[in-house]
């Protein structure tokens, strides 16, 4: 009933953050927006089917899910690639594979999601940003 129950709430999170970048508008509405695309590892190796968000410090979140070599691409709603230029918290989220003792767990330690402090700043145009995680580190 527990792992349900944490299941739901999974599915209601990313439908919501789906709807807010769903909903950020139309073309009309859309802002001046930064390209952004990048590379995620893990204790050095590629991080795969992980969610990337971006958070300016006002407006609409960025999202990218990683592929298989870790990169991934911002969309900011579900018709428009980028990121509103300027300062933005940076989490980065993998749950465990569905089915398995671990499907409700966050694979990325809660310092780089939950109690992230990553930061990148977009700027107008391409912007490439990396991020080489270290899950020892402090």
């Amino acid at each position: 009933m527990l792992i349900n129950l944490l299941k739901f709430s999974q599915a209601l999170c990313l439908l919501t953050a789906g709807l807010l970048v769903g909903c950020a508008g139309g073309a009309a509405d859309t802002p001046e927006l930064g390209q952004v695309s990048g590379t995620i590892t893990l204790d050095g190796a590629p991080l795969t089917k992980a969610s990337v968000t971006f958070q300016p410090q006002s407006g609409a979140p960025s999202v990218g899910m990683t592929d298989d070599s870790g990169h991934y691409v911002l969309a900011y709603n579900k018709d428009t690639k980028g990121a509103v230029p300027g300062q933005h918290t940076v989490r980065i989220s993998k749950m465990g594979e569905p089915g398995s003792p671990n499907d409700t767990e966050d694979q990325v330690p809660a310092k780089f999601n939950q109690n992230s402090k990553l930061t990148a700043e977009v700027k107008p145009g391409e912007n490439t940003v990396n991020f080489d995680l270290d899950s020892k580190a402090k």
